[in-house]
C-alpha cells in the first residue's frame, strides 16, 4: 500500500521536473535572442553568452529601414518594406485561416452529424491522405493556378486553402460528435431549418475548438514564408522577408544582433496573439464535448 502511494507520487513529480526543464529549454534561447538584438557586431563577437555592454536599440530602427523585399510592377521594380511586408502577412493569414477553418467545421459538421454515404467517404478520405501524402504534384498545381487565375492572386490562395482535409477536420469531427442533437431537435421543433441549426446552435457551440484552431492556423500561415516564393511572388509576406534578410549582405544591417532583432518583429504580432487568447489555448479546449 505505501509504495502504491509512493509510486503514484514519484510519476507526477517526474513529468513536473520534466515540464520545468523543457519549459526552461524554450525560454533560455529566447533571452538570448533578446539580448543578442541589443548587441553591436563586434560585443556579440567579444561576448556571445554575455549581457549587452551598452544596449543598441537602434538595431531595430535599421532593421526597420533595411528589411524589404523587390517585386516587379508594371511601371518597374519597386521596393515593398515592412509596414507593407506586415499587411501582406494578415491579409494572407486572416483570409487562409478564415476560409479553412470554415470549410473545414461544417464539413466536420454535416459528417459528424448526418448519415450518409458520402459523409464516410469523405471521413476516410481525410485519414488516407493523412497517411499516404502527395508529393510531386507542385508543377500541375502551378499549372492549374496559372489556368484559372490564381496565380500570384492572394484571393485565389485564399480559395485554395478552403479544403477539407487536414488534422482540424477530424478535431471538429470528434467535437460535433460529441455535442447533444436535443439542441437540434429542439430547434427543429421551433420551425428551424438545418442552416439555421449549423450557424446559430452547433458552431457556437464549438466556438471554443473554433477559435483555438483559428490561432493555430494563423500562426502557421504567418510563419509560412514559401508561399512568396512559390505562389504569391509581387505579394511578399514578411516571413519571407526575414528568410532573405538573414542571407542579405548589402546592407548596413548584417549580422547576428540584426538578424535576431528582424526575428522579434516579425514574431510580435504572434507573441501579442498568444498572449490576447493564451486561455483559450491552454486547458480551454474540450475535446468530444461540452464545458459545463
Amino acid at each position: 500500500m505505501i509504495k502504491q502511494k509512493i509510486h503514484k507520487q514519484i510519476i507526477p513529480m517526474i513529468f513536473f521536473i520534466l515540464l520545468i526543464i523543457y519549459t526552461i529549454s524554450l525560454i533560455i534561447p529566447l533571452i538570448w535572442t533578446i539580448l543578442t538584438s541589443l548587441k553591436s557586431q563586434m560585443d556579440f563577437y567579444l561576448n556571445p553568452f554575455k549581457l549587452p555592454s551598452k544596449p543598441m536599440f537602434e538595431n531595430y530602427l535599421l532593421v526597420f529601414k533595411d528589411m524589404y523585399r523587390e517585386i516587379m510592377t508594371p511601371s518597374g521594380p519597386r521596393k515593398v518594406f515592412l509596414i507593407e511586408l506586415f499587411f501582406n502577412s494578415i491579409l494572407y493569414s486572416v483570409g487562409c485561416t478564415f476560409i479553412s477553418i470554415l470549410v473545414q467545421s461544417t464539413s466536420a459538421y454535416v459528417c459528424a452529424k448526418y448519415r450518409f454515404k458520402f459523409g464516410r467517404i469523405i471521413h476516410s478520405t481525410v485519414i488516407l491522405v493523412m497517411i499516404f501524402p502527395i508529393v510531386g504534384s507542385l508543377p500541375s498545381e502551378l499549372q492549374i493556378m496559372r489556368a484559372i487565375g490564381f496565380y500570384d492572386n492572394l484571393i485565389g490562395m485564399w480559395l485554395i486553402k478552403g479544403s477539407f482535409t487536414g488534422l482540424n477536420f477530424l478535431i471538429f469531427y470528434a467535437t460535433f460528435k460529441g455535442i447533444s442533437w436535443e439542441y437540434a431537435e429542439a430547434a427543429v421543433i421551433d420551425g428551424a431549418s438545418h442552416a439555421a441549426i449549423m450557424f446559430k446552435i452547433m458552431l457556437p457551440l464549438a466556438k471554443v475548438t473554433i477559435l483555438s484552431l483559428g490561432i493555430l492556423s494563423f500562426i502557421t500561415y504567418w510563419n509560412d514564408w514559401q508561399v512568396s516564393v512559390i505562389y504569391l511572388p509581387n505579394t511578399p509576406v514578411a516571413a519571407y522577408a526575414l528568410y532573405a534578410f538573414q542571407f542579405n549582405t548589402s546592407n548596413i544591417s548584417t549580422g547576428v544582433p540584426f538578424v535576431m532583432a528582424a526575428c522579434l518583429m516579425v514574431m510580435s504580432p504572434i507573441f501579442i496573439l498568444f498572449m490576447a487568447f493564451k486561455n483559450k489555448l491552454i486547458g480551454s479546449l474540450s475535446m468530444g464535448g461540452l464545458k459545463g
